[in-house]
């Protein structure tokens, strides 16, 4: 007899007598999950993920050096089999230590895989560099600009001497690409024939829209104004963000095949019922575009204004005369920005009062040391309580505050000084207190609107309890940075297809991640044999020449000044994150959503010319050794070989 039948997952099987149970499932089509498995060496068995049950017998064995018999009934895949691949995948795992993502990416709300395109621009490669941005950060040349950059915060550099510039990277293969007359545009393969309407043109509202543009939905953007950007374009100055960029970033959209109509609001000119009639989904990313008041005394009298309105005629280009003193309230980007715009405008004296001290003010910590640069006055630990009009000028009285208990944010809570007011004049005062959501949005689609009008739906999915009408962005986070807005508009997009598909919504599966911890945590050995080397500055417009201009002030690098930087980064991540067997079995049965860290019990990596072994990230399944052992003695060293045999990441080629 020269095969035999077995039954695997109840699927008749055919195999011969001296196959195991892993290469008849194989041969059938049949996975079955292996870690220390190679197929041109022999079988230990040591990692136990191969298990299967022989039913009937109440027997489980690896399946990698079992052979099969006539008849076996095998299963490879129930709850009880899962829960030892868990823990073995548990144990296994406790022996494992690495950066599986860089911590920079790991804080970028949006994913983008930082890494890889600087190591691109590393090599001068701009167009590769620009494609991997542009997988996960639809809009580069603004959040090149604008972003506060979490992923710096947590840059492993900072171990050596200072984070690698990341924003100002991104930004360089921006202009580089905006230079191009094949500027790089996501290839749309295919047509759904759906149709997707966003009410809103800020960073949520074009994110959803750049990928369901690539998903091949047809996507209408209704914007309010009378062009698009939302925030970006009306709340962000020009000598931060000028015009032609956000043009750039959007140029590529309309390639994608987006359609704009301006002049709609919401709830006026359309409305949801309307809408269902021409479009399969709603998306609604209408921000927080409304200005906190101050709630004292006189903020209503004539010559005080919102930052928000004032930073939005300054956009437009409408005429403004804001006089010589100016008086900004607020610690937040819109107050820094509002004090710069002033003094462009023609004051000479910009003072801003925060209630706090400047390190607990929540802007941008580079545009704050830009402010007081340019000559603003920042007075710390003042709140207003009142404002008048004496003599024709503007007088605004303020408490000194001393610091109490954290609060909810973790910074303290500002506590009158009793006996400390003190009254300062303003030809023009300016609130920047924070802003608010409009729920007349939310309330015309009937959604329920939440605590401080934000829109509630699904955190996972962005669905609101009306299937077909999602939102997302600030008017459903509050108000925050734009590459989380970034990340909402993605999220939204992918539950939208998902809908759009009638399958049931989830959100993005996460990845297991193991993790050295956070940017300080590495071990000391990490950084041996890496040289500290000075952070490339950034070319900016002197002070000198500010005053008057809205001149972008940040120049942008070089082709060398960015590949010098790029050259700076400790590339973290690890070569195999794309194709390691342990991660993607980590993430197939311990779904970790935070990344896993563990003790390293003393660092070691060895290198020769062709690869590079990391001890810490070897799980000893033996298959390098192996390798070595039974591999024909006469037969040259392959290194791709050796590393892409590896499951984890630990010996991988030397050159990247």
């Amino acid at each position: 007899m020269n095969s035999l039948s077995l039954t695997i997952n109840r699927q008749h099987v055919t195999a011969a007598h001296n196959q195991s149970i892993l290469e008849a499932a194989t041969n059938a089509g049949i996975e079955i999950p292996t870690l220390c498995f190679h197929d041109s060496l022999h079988e230990t068995g040591s990692c136990w993920m191969c298990i299967v049950e022989i039913k009937g017998k109440n027997r489980f064995v690896p399946a990698c050096h079992t052979l099969v018999s006539e008849g076996m009934e095998i299963e490879t895949d129930n709850e009880t089999l899962n829960s030892m691949r868990r823990q073995s995948l548990e144990i296994i795992i406790q022996e494992h230590s690495g950066d599986c993502m860089g911590p920079c990416e790991l804080s970028c709300p949006a994913g983008c895989d930082i890494p890889d395109f600087i190591a691109a621009i590393s090599v001068n490669n701009n167009r590769k560099a620009i494609t991997i941005i542009k997988d996960t950060i639809p809009l580069p040349g603004i959040l090149g600009r604008i972003c506060p950059a979490p992923c710096e915060e947590e840059c492993r550099r900072h171990g050596i001497d200072t984070p690698v510039s990341i924003c100002a990277l991104k930004r360089f293969a921006a202009d580089k690409d905006s230079e191009r007359s094949d500027r790089f545009v996501p290839e749309i393969t295919r047509k759904t024939g759906k149709r997707v309407a966003i009410i809103g043109s800020g960073p949520a509202g074009l994110s959803a829209a750049y990928f369901l543009l690539r998903n091949g939905d047809a996507v209408t953007v209704f914007e309010s104004g009378a062009q698009p950007g939302g925030m970006m374009r009306y709340g962000i100055p020009r000598f931060r963000l000028p015009e032609a960029v956000i043009e750039s970033d959007i140029a590529t959209l309309l390639a994608m095949g987006v359609e704009f109509r301006f002049n709609t609001t919401f709830g006026i000119e359309i409305t949801a019922a309307t809408l269902k009639k021409e479009y399969d989904a709603l998306f609604l990313a209408v921000g927080a575009q409304v200005a906190s008041r101050m709630n004292i005394p006189g903020e209503d009298q004539p010559g005080v204004i919102s930052g928000i309105e004032f930073l939005r005629r300054a956009a437009c280009g409408e005429q403004q005369n804001p006089g010589t003193h100016i008086l900004v309230t607020g610690g937040g980007d819109t107050a820094i920005d509002a004090a710069r715009t002033a003094l462009r405008l023609g004051a000479s004296i910009v003072t801003i009062l925060y209630r706090r001290s400047k390190n607990e003010m929540p802007a941008n910590r580079a545009e704050i040391e830009e402010a007081l640069a340019e000559g603003i006055t920042l007075i710390e630990h003042a709140a207003p309580t009142n404002i008048r009009t004496v003599n024709g000028a503007l007088e605004i009285t303020a408490l000194t505050m001393r610091s109490g208990e954290p609060d909810n944010s973790g910074r303290r809570t500002p506590i009158p000084v009793e006996g400390s007011e003190f009254t300062l004049t303003a030809d023009t005062i300016i609130s920047a207190i924070g802003q608010q959501i409009d729920p007349s949005a939310g309330i015309c689609a009937g959604i329920d609107v939440g605590q401080n009008g934000k829109l509630r739906v699904n955190p996972e999915t962005l669905q609101s309890e009306t299937s077909w009408i999602f939102a997302g962005g600030d008017c459903v986070t509050g108000t925050d940075i734009a590459i989380r807005a970034v990340a909402q508009g993605k999220r939204a997009a992918h539950a939208i297809n998902l809908f759009l598909q009638g399958k049931i919504l989830t959100s993005t599966e996460a990845s297991f991640n193991s993790s050295y911890g956070a940017r300080d945590e590495a071990p000391l050995a990490f950084y041996e044999g890496k040289t500290p080397k000075k952070k490339v500055a950034m070319p900016e417009l002197p002070v000198e020449s500010r005053s008057k201009s809205f001149m972008e002030v940040a120049l942008g690098y070089t082709e060398d000044s960015a590949r010098e930087e790029a050259l700076r980064c400790l590339q973290c991540r690890c070569n195999a994150i794309n194709d390691c067997r342990l991660r993607e079995l980590a993430s197939r049965y311990n779904p970790f959503y935070n990344a896993e860290k563990h003790d390293h019990q003393g660092f070691y990596k060895a290198e020769t010319a062709d690869i590079s072994m990391e001890r810490e990230k070897c799980v000893d399944c033996g298959i390098c050794v192996r390798m070595l052992e039974e591999l024909d003695r006469d037969m040259d060293f392959d290194s791709a070989l050796m590393t892409e045999s590896c499951p984890t990441g630990a010996i991988s080629l030397t050159s990247r």
